[in-house]
């Protein structure tokens, strides 16, 4: 029984060091080596480790690319808070336009819409979501400063309100599409723009 004893601890005691080590790995590449932890702790389906590991490469690099996978992975776990907080970090950035201008070029062929109003529209659906209503609708407008593009954040965000029947933010959208109709060169935009307001109004 004595030596039963002796075996089992000497097993426990082996079992806690090598528990010990994992910690002291997983610490280690968490603290100093995030943009390698990030996408390991995305393969092992932690996904809120992994956008933490993406925004802290992001502090130490400054990479725009850091915060556009931190962003992305937020999106993919529906986790409104992080999709705003990350994505605001991200549209932000000094490097967003050309950011997105490079990802247009890798969409799959037929994907239809900009991966810019992509993101706007997000991180402007994740504001509604969280009971930020006027953020959200500046979020999106800010999105279309200079056209109104097919499947922009604007269209993201009134489908989203149509969809929960709420005619207030249904009536600020449309309003604000009002406002712009004049500004809009294209008349490609102008048409679409005239479509959303006509679903706005009789949505």
């Amino acid at each position: 029984m004595h030596v039963d004893k002796v075996i089992l601890r000497a097993a426990l005691s082996t079992l806690a060091a090598i528990l010990a080590l994992i910690a002291f790995m997983v610490l280690t590449l968490s603290l100093a080596f995030p943009s390698t932890w990030m996408k390991i702790s995305y393969d092992l389906g932690m996904d809120g480790v992994s956008v933490r590991s993406a925004k802290r490469a992001y502090d130490y690099s400054g990479d725009v690319a850091y915060i556009a996978y931190a962003t992305e992975v937020a999106i993919g776990a529906d986790d409104d808070e992080r999709i705003e907080e990350c994505g605001e970090l991200f549209i932000a950035d000094d490097d967003f336009v050309s950011y997105c201008s490079a990802r247009n070029q890798t969409l799959p062929e037929g994907a239809d819409g900009e991966y810019e109003q992509y993101v706007y529209g997000q991180v402007s659906v994740a504001k509604y979501r969280l009971g930020d209503k006027d953020g959200a609708v500046d979020t999106a407008f800010d999105g279309v400063e200079s056209g109104f593009p097919k499947n922009n954040a604007v269209v993201s965000l009134l489908l989203t309100a149509l969809q929960a029947e709420d005619a207030a933010t249904v009536d600020k959208i449309e309003t604000k599409m009002n406002e712009m109709a004049e500004t809009i060169a294209s008349d490609t935009e102008r048409a679409y723009l005239e479509e959303m307001r006509s679903l706005a109004e009789n949505g």
